[in-house]
């Protein structure tokens, strides 16, 4: 593109120059995709060319799977100082990039993103902090709270980085929304439970309260949710059960949970082990039975005398 026509001839493919990119990741890496990207949108800006929206939240979603803050940041200064609307799916798009997945696994093909990098895109680059906050760039400031699509994922990320104390934040917000405050049915398939607003957005922050790490906390909004220890998910109550110290009433429900739980941790052990756990006595033996049953042991340990 050494060529102002050429760079104008280029400008109006961006379509099949996003099929392109999208598909020449069979034979290159997302960081050599990213780095393509970053030079054509560079040449586009020294000819004066408009640079298509399409082609910055390209940039910036692989920015996102290339584990690049430098990307993030450049391409998240273009999309605010232009003035661009990030949908919400473009929005979860790009939080799906940061391996937040189930497990915190997520798309990891290029590994994982540092903890403080992460979270200086989510909250706030270090050489920006001093700026006033329209000035800013960050996800933050792009999230529109008043819109599940936009804070469901926002909330799963925060807990991925263990930002309890952000995710404490954000349910102190939810509490004074109308969709808690009024809350409204989900349209759900036919033969589901009846869904509010309420119930998704507070079983969601027990949840990603549970994965943040802070225990005491997700007791806490547990707590003041109202809702019933055992219409939480199974992985939900495991974590919950883990720091049931910070609970502040243990009724039937927890006690029958808990005991559950011992019961398939048990098993889990046995498993890794490859060994059984005798009730009686707590250690393991490699037999699926006892050699004798109980009610004889007496009988063969019993030490010899003299002749009969």
């Amino acid at each position: 593109m050494r060529y102002q026509y050429t760079a104008e001839n280029l400008a109006v493919l961006e379509e099949p120059l996003i099929r392109a990119l999208y598909r020449c990741r069979q034979h290159a890496s997302d960081p050599e995709v990213l780095n393509t990207l970053n030079a054509i949108i560079s040449r586009f800006r020294i000819k004066g060319l408009q640079v298509n929206p399409m082609l910055t939240f390209m940039a910036l979603k692989f920015a996102a799977r290339a584990r690049s803050l430098r990307g993030m940041k450049r391409h998240l200064k273009m999309v605010r100082e232009e003035g661009l609307t990030m949908s919400s799916n473009m929005f979860r798009s790009i939080i799906a990039k940061c391996s937040i997945g189930h497990r915190g696994l997520g798309e990891i093909r290029n590994g994982r993103w540092r903890r403080s990098e992460l979270f200086q895109v989510l909250t706030g680059f270090d050489d920006c902090k001093h700026l006033p906050i329209e000035k800013q760039y960050h996800l933050g400031t792009i999230l529109i709270r008043d819109d599940w699509q936009y804070l469901h994922g926002w909330v799963a990320v925060l807990a991925r980085c263990r930002d309890s104390q952000g995710v404490w934040n954000e349910w102190v917000l939810w509490k004074d929304t109308p969709a808690r405050r009024k809350p409204r049915m989900l349209q759900v398939p036919t033969g589901s439970h009846k869904v509010t607003t309420r119930h998704r957005g507070d079983h969601w922050f027990v949840e990603q309260a549970t994965m943040s790490g802070d225990l005491a906390i997700a007791w806490k909004i547990l707590q003041e949710t109202e809702i019933p220890f055992h219409y939480l998910k199974p992985r939900t109550k495991d974590r919950l059960l883990d720091g049931l110290e910070h609970a502040t009433v243990i009724d039937e429900h927890i006690r029958n949970e808990l005991m559950k739980k011992h019961d398939r941790d048990m098993l889990n052990i046995e498993k890794a082990t490859d060994r059984s756990l005798r009730d009686q006595y707590g250690f393991p033996y490699d037999d699926d039975g006892p050699i004798v049953a109980e009610t004889e042991r007496e009988l063969h340990d019993a030490a010899e005398g003299g002749a009969a």
